[in-house]
């Protein structure tokens, strides 16, 4: 109910619920990604096995690590819990006429990648 009511309260069209996440947690971390070139914003899921390097990548040397005064990450962990205002939805998904992005992401047992630690599942990035 409470994030049905933030939601209302703020005018949003989507918002999603997010929990503490300990660095290099396997779990989605909710971030604000900044474009370098135009500056726009975009609050996003970036799957757990490629945060620490995105952060490396762009200036965070040490990547994900838990903030000394917290414990946790500073990039809380994604559940997957979304809240969609149906009229925005649905012209979202008349615009892309339903259709969704799909991707596999396997996990491996070995660093060669040559042994599925569990099966794969086929996923979307519908956050």
């Amino acid at each position: 109910p409470m994030a049905l009511g933030v939601a209302s309260e703020l005018d949003l069209c989507m918002n999603s619920l997010a929990i503490p996440r300990k660095a290099k947690q396997a779990i989605g971390a909710v971030t604000k990604l900044t474009h370098q070139e135009t500056n726009a914003t975009r609050t996003i899921n970036v799957e757990y096995n490629q945060l620490d390097p995105l952060l490396r990548a762009t200036g965070f040397v040490d990547g994900d690590v838990n903030d000394p005064a917290t414990g946790y990450s500073p990039y809380p962990g994604n559940i997957n819990q979304l809240v969609f205002r149906v009229d925005a939805y649905n012209r979202a998904l008349d615009a892309a006429k339903g259709i969704m992005p799909e991707f596999v992401n396997p996990k491996y047992k070995d660093a060669e990648k040559t042994t599925f630690k569990k099966p794969t599942r086929l996923e979307c990035m519908m956050q």
